[in-house]
């Protein structure tokens, strides 16, 4: 019997990639979608042909790993949920005691981001067994090595050639982020890198298994006419082509963790080949990849790539790379999450609490799978996932030692290759996150155990696994509702995104008509409808409701939102504006606790603050000012209108400011265009005074303090700005063509010539400046 199986086994192994890295909810909803489809597809062909599934090494783990994924999902009673998961138990808290009833809680700290992972997760693991499954006959085995190679020449070939035609869109029309480093269909470098760590060996192993193959006894002239003459030499060439190709792609890429884990790589695969055949894997070729690799890169320049390693170390040979801050700060991470984690896929939730990385940017990732893995599964997703990985690897190094075809050798070795290396780039980076890499890993362990097992020639069997009785309605009622499950979550996720930005695109105010807010609560609840684990929807429903003063609505909304989301601070703050009139000790608690743990802790501060001065808790509010913008200094900039708005005295407000001179010549510019010409000198002459904790001083700083005196016809002061200036930056001409201006519209020449003089000294090629000195007599 025909099926589509293996035809919806291959589309999906190329949809992976090629749909831009399968990050995005469209992409890796129809990768799962093709999975199950293919799993689906697979059970009925075998029920059919009444054959049995065969036995899958590190099956168990993988079972108990999903099924622990799926246990956090599950809402348990509170104080078991205390007793097992603490730090779970603690995001839920503040709202345990606003809830009239005793509502249970799951052991994560969002239902969303773990059903997804699940999701994700479980189709890895089908793909797995589905590629044991199908792989098993040398045919489909041989045939999908070769495809696979195949593509990832092609996709290193685009990646060069788009590198350089067209570094900031994807296939030439997919606009990126700005400073994305796009490379390939991957809008991130180091996760293109990390899908070549995985396919590079294929392609390697090819070469090998197409290379001619000569005795001692022929000449060289015989011997190097076979090399182009023998079977498969055509292949080898191209093979061989390739390897450089995908060594060069990575280069460029500018993927530290991808240059090392691939060059790695490559020598591992030569050393187990060596070990396993010794004198197969040739003397000279890495001597002779590394040589064209050299040579490709400096066709196109080092600069960058020695640019992107020179920026890891300091002066002093320290590391400079911010993935360390985040590693640091997820130490206390684990310790309260140590044993079932925060919840699979909750880490962009979590971290905010820990991070004291002074930057605005959110991080989603670890950047590092294996302190992820433990921050999301705690020990003991942990123990689980390692426990499948090496059952996988000593499952392959025992069939390496056992088998003595020479393509099954090569895929052996090429399998290990791909595991070690990605395993080893995990250590930097998140590529197991990335739907097309986190899919190739489980298909390259596919591909060991499917080398280590499939006969390439045989009368009997094809392979080695053994066959375990079907259970067919098993197989059917687990892979139909995990299809039905990722087409109604995922396109209701999709759906629910449709109306939301439909809704959000309309100002909320009170001017608003009651038709309009009436038309935006029916396409908020339609969005809820559709993706019901999502908080924004229902506290966007709050944000409506509030506007109308329907603040027992707008109250359990965002109660739904903070159910949902609980570690948002801005679902807590909301609550705690509502509960102000009725409850101000539990408000200013959710306020301070809204802070303490949003993503996005910039955006609260102004909010705190508000709340902090309408209560007359003025000190408190400077405090949390302070603090704030320790932490976040362009939240400077944005300070004046509060400050002044709120009646702060200049005492109180020189407290506030932070030592720094741009803040205090921002509140200067705000000041002056109130009119409040006093506040407006202070604050940006004052600016000055702290030049010396600048670590660069820039000519602007003196300049807006000499336009305001300029403003004012305040020549002296001007002037006196001015001369500072140059004792600051003796080198910067435009200071003396100032001064050379002001002293000949005072009619002393030479005092003016002395400056031009000077300032021509600075900038001999200005021509402006010889105009001026010619025009003085």
């Amino acid at each position: 019997m025909r099926t589509l199986s293996f035809p919806l086994f291959l589309t999906t192994l190329f949809f992976a990639p090629l749909a831009f890295g399968s990050v995005e909810t469209w992409s890796i909803a129809l990768v799962e979608i093709l999975v199950f489809l293919t799993a689906l597809s697979y059970f009925f062909q075998r029920k059919h042909d009444k054959q049995a599934f065969l036995q899958v090494p590190g099956f168990l783990p993988l079972l108990l790993l999903i099924l622990w994924i799926s246990l956090q999902l599950i809402p348990l009673p509170p104080p078991l949920v205390k007793m097992i998961a603490p730090g779970v138990y603690q995001a839920y808290a503040p709202l345990l005691d606003l809830q009239e009833t005793s509502q249970w809680i799951p052991l994560t700290v969002n239902q969303k981001a773990t059903l997804l992972e699940s999701l994700r997760i479980t189709s890895y693991a089908v793909f797995y067994i589905l590629t044991v499954q199908l792989l098993s006959k040398s045919e489909t085995l041989t045939k999908t090595v070769k495809m696979i190679a195949w593509l990832a020449i092609a996709i290193a070939f685009l990646a060069i050639i788009q590198k350089f035609t067209s570094p900031d869109e994807i296939y030439w029309f997919r606009p990126t982020p700005e400073n994305a480093g796009t490379v390939g269909p991957w809008v991130y470098h180091n996760h293109y890198a990390g899908f070549m760590e995985l396919v590079f060996p294929l392609v390697l192993a090819l070469f090998f298994h197409y290379r001619p193959t000569f005795t001692y006894q022929q000449t060289l002239r015989t011997r190097t006419v076979s090399l182009f003459t023998a079977p498969g030499s055509n292949m080898h060439f191209f093979m061989g082509f390739g390897i450089i190709l995908i060594l060069a792609s990575v280069f460029i890429a500018l993927s530290r963790g991808g240059i090392i884990s691939i060059s790695l790589g490559l020598l591992f695969f030569l050393l187990l080949l060596a070990r396993k055949n010794p004198g197969s894997s040739g003397r000279m070729l890495p001597l002779i990849f590394l040589s064209s690799v050299l040579l490709a890169v400096t066709w196109f320049g080092w600069d960058p790539i020695l640019s992107k390693v020179n920026r890891t170390f300091t002066e002093t040979g320290g590391i400079t790379d911010g993935r360390l801050l985040v590693w640091q700060d997820c130490a206390p991470f684990i310790r309260d999450f140590l044993f079932t984690g925060s919840g699979f896929g909750t880490f962009i939730q979590v971290y905010p609490q820990y991070s004291t990385v002074p930057t605005t940017l959110i991080f989603d990732h670890a950047h590092n799978d294996y302190i992820e893995l433990l921050t999301d599964g705690g020990v003991i997703g942990f123990l689980l996932a390692a426990w499948f990985v090496i059952t996988i690897i000593v499952h392959g190094l025992k069939k390496l030692k056992n088998r003595r075809e020479p393509y099954s050798i090569l895929l052996i070795i090429c399998g290990l290759t791909a595991i070690m290396s990605l395993l080893l780039h995990s250590v930097t980076d998140f590529n197991m996150h990335n739907g097309a890499n986190g899919l190739y890993f489980f298909f390259l362990c596919g591909i060991l155990v499917s080398a280590g097992n499939t006969r390439l020639r045989y009368r009997t069997r094809p392979t080695l696994l053994t066959n375990v009785s079907p259970k067919w309605k098993l197989a059917c009622l687990t892979a139909i509702p995990l299809l039905l499950l990722t087409i109604f979550f995922q396109g209701g996720i999709l759906r629910a995104k449709g109306l939301y930005q439909q809704a959000s695109g309309i100002y909320i105010s009170p001017q608003l008509s009651k038709q309009t807010f009436q038309n935006l609560l029916l396409i908020t609840d339609k969005a809820i409808l559709f993706d019901p684990l999502e908080a924004v929807y229902s506290s966007y429903k709050g944000n409506l409701l509030s506007y109308q003063q329907q603040n027992e609505l707008a109250f359990s909304n965002y109660f739904q939102a903070s159910r949902k989301d609980p570690l948002e601070g801005a679902y807590l703050q909301r609550l705690g504006l509502i509960l102000t009139a009725t409850d101000n000790a539990t408000a200013s608690f959710l306020m301070s606790e809204g802070y303490t743990r949003s993503q996005n802790k910039k955006n609260l501060v102004f909010p705190w603050v508000e709340w902090l001065l309408r209560q007359d808790r003025k000190q408190e509010a400077m405090t949390v000012l302070q603090q704030g913008m320790d932490r976040f200094p362009r939240l400077a900039l944005e300070i004046p209108a509060l400050l002044i708005s709120s009646q702060f005295s200049r005492d109180e407000i020189q407290d506030i400011l932070p030592e720094r001179v741009t803040a205090w010549i921002r509140f200067g510019s705000f000041s002056e265009k109130l009119g409040r010409m006093e506040d407006a000198e202070y604050y940006r002459r004052h600016a000055l005074t702290f030049l010396k904790n600048e670590e660069t001083v820039k000519s602007w700083y003196f300049n807006q303090l000499y336009r305001f005196y300029k403003k004012q016809k305040r020549n002296d002061e001007a002037v006196a700005t001015l001369r500072q200036g140059i004792e600051w930056l003796p080198n910067h001409a435009p200071f003396h063509i100032s001064l050379g201006d002001y002293y000949k519209q005072q009619a002393i020449p030479y005092r003016a010539r002395e400056e031009y003089e000077q300032a021509l000294m600075l900038e001999p090629g200005n021509e402006k400046i010889r105009k001026r000195l010619q025009g003085i007599r």
